[in-house]
């Protein structure tokens, strides 16, 4: 049996430089191994208006999906995606989710306050020494799972990167919170070194 070979992207450097390459090669990676959802993290819409419209170019047919900070991530009551922007998003077919972070949660809050780590703290740690990207997109899966709209039962590519733009970009597993076992990551498409 001859293997499928998979490239993989290895980035010199984490930031958002490597946006355009990310992107396109989980695009093109979804439609070599037919994923029907991409899932990518977009706090104000650059990223995913630029993946919406790499995906019109290349005839990506599946859902996308945004994952957006929370409310009060950047500033307490902002939510840094304008409306306008959400609009724009969803009329153009894609999946707007804006939830807590899957890995930090209240946990964040006792944490400043009270000093300390627990458990979502450590996994996150884990997942970034992959990468920020890798530890965020992983993220994105669970809350895009947790919001109904991707399957769980089905691998899905999820993109996010160190700061703004995209520079990793994952094919996952995605599973709810309360079932993060559940949770597998297949494939890393691209990150950084």
């Amino acid at each position: 049996m001859i293997e499928e070979v998979i490239r993989t992207y290895s980035f010199p450097e984490a930031g958002p430089r490597n946006t355009e390459k990310t992107l396109r090669a989980a695009v093109e990676r979804a439609q070599q191994i037919g994923v029907g959802y991409i899932v990518v993290a977009s706090a104000g819409g650059r990223t995913a208006f630029q993946l919406k419209d790499l995906c019109d170019e290349l005839g990506y047919k599946g859902q996308l999906v945004v994952v957006t900070h929370h409310t009060g991530f950047a500033e307490v009551g902002l939510n840094e995606l304008k409306e306008g922007d959400r609009a724009r998003l969803i009329e153009a077919g894609c999946k707007v989710v804006t939830s807590t972070h899957a890995l930090s949660s209240i946990s964040r809050s006792y944490r400043s306050k009270f000093g300390g780590i627990d458990l979502l703290e450590i996994a996150a740690e884990a997942f970034r020494r992959f990468s920020q990207g890798v530890k965020a997109a992983i993220e994105c899966a669970i809350m895009a799972a947790d919001a109904g709209v991707v399957p769980v039962a089905e691998d899905i590519i999820a993109i996010a990167g160190t700061g703004k733009g995209a520079d990793s970009a994952i094919v996952v597993r995605p599973a709810n919170q309360n079932r993060f076992f559940d949770l597998k990551v297949r494939e890393i498409i691209a990150m950084p070194r």
